[in-house]
């Protein structure tokens, strides 16, 4: 990507004729704020602006390209659930039960600010909170699958992700642990983790997926994007086992893999003791029982080496401290999806919450 120091810029615009603007194009740039009063730019909004500097002031498109950056000036979606709205309760996830290991939310695929047909909130959250069939991928959809889905402008980059912001309000039990590590964030045993997913090109939605709220309506269309052909990358996925053992021939041991009727069910979701490092997005203050609000900001220009006093200080916050480096969100396609899981660990562990929210921002 071109860079050109500040005082050429400033001399490139000097020599400009700026008596006669010309028009600004058509449509214009919608007036879109969010809750918080930041200006949240559409794709559109995005491609104008982009069109009128480098057609109308003439400026090098990469040139355009490292303002857009450097001003964040970038496309974004947003998924929330808050169960206190939804359920009239704060979600409790308890350590040592079936339930330890939770799916909460995931994004909509990069690149894409909505799924066009969610006409209604039941169709939002049948998106937005079912988890992914536990089933190897196949075949990754071609970026420009999803491009033809959107009715605006979408990446012109192989890796477009710019950042990812987690919010979430929770807190865990508020006793156990040591005593010493009361109200930090060491030694917590309630969580939150990314994933990542990936919709398969060759998975296909039939009339009796149960996955979406299509159930008992024989009238209702499949989805454009249906939860049925999303594909676990992390957490990862393994072989179930049977509890029988077969001897091989050299007198070791080997499990036989059970033959479920479904094929999903031969695979299961495999899920660490401990928070993986890379994944770990934010711990509960330990023993604490007053709820805390996080937000956590993943950046492509992230650069913390996880060995370092910086990754340390990740750490001290209840990050995971190789989240730090930007690998994944520099490494991350058009179509990929952003998942948020819940976790506890052991008796007597809860993690409540009250809302999670990600917000996924891109380059156009």
């Amino acid at each position: 990507m071109a860079h050109i120091s500040s005082n050429l810029l400033l001399h490139r615009f000097r020599q400009m004729n700026m008596s006669d603007p010309p028009p600004p194009p058509e449509p214009q740039a919608s007036d879109k704020s969010d809750s918080e009063d930041y200006y949240r730019p559409t794709p559109t909004d995005v491609i104008i602006a982009h069109i009128m500097l480098t057609r109308s002031i003439k400026l090098p498109w990469e040139l355009v390209d490292s303002i857009f950056d450097m001003a964040e000036y970038w496309a974004h979606s947003i998924n929330v659930i808050e169960y206190q709205a939804e359920q009239q309760d704060h979600l409790r996830i308890s350590g040592s039960s079936g339930t330890q290991d939770r799916f909460l939310l995931r994004s909509y695929p990069l690149g894409l600010t909505g799924i066009d047909g969610q006409d209604s909130l039941s169709q939002e959250l049948a998106y937005d909170t079912h988890d992914a069939k536990t089933l190897p991928l196949q075949s990754d959809c071609d970026p420009s699958y999803f491009s033809r889905l959107a009715k605006y402008p979408t990446p012109r980059l192989l890796n477009p992700a710019r950042k990812i912001v987690f919010k979430m309000k929770s807190r865990d039990q508020g006793w156990g642990g040591e005593p010493d590590l009361k109200g930090t964030y060491k030694a917590s045993w309630t969580w939150f983790e990314a994933g990542l997913e990936r919709f398969d090109s060759e998975a296909k939605c039939n009339s009796q997926c149960t996955l979406d709220v299509r159930e008992g309506d024989e009238e209702a269309k499949t989805p454009v994007l249906p939860v049925c052909c999303l594909r676990p990358i992390q957490p990862k996925i393994a072989r179930k086992h049977s509890r029988s053992e077969t001897t091989d021939g050299d007198g070791t041991n080997q499990d036989e893999p059970n033959e479920p009727g479904h094929p999903e069910d031969v695979y299961e979701y495999v899920h660490p003791l401990n928070a993986p490092s890379e994944w770990l997005i934010q711990c509960n203050k330990t023993a604490t029982g007053d709820w805390q609000e996080h937000t956590v900001t993943w950046s492509y220009l992230d650069d913390v080496n996880p060995n370092s006093d910086a990754g340390t200080a990740l750490e001290d916050r209840g990050r995971g401290r190789s989240t730090g480096d930007g690998s994944l969100v520099r490494s991350l396609r058009m179509g990929d999806v952003i998942t948020i899981w819940g976790k506890a660990r052991f008796p007597g562990w809860v993690n409540s919450i009250e809302y999670v929210k990600v917000e996924v921002y891109w380059a156009v």
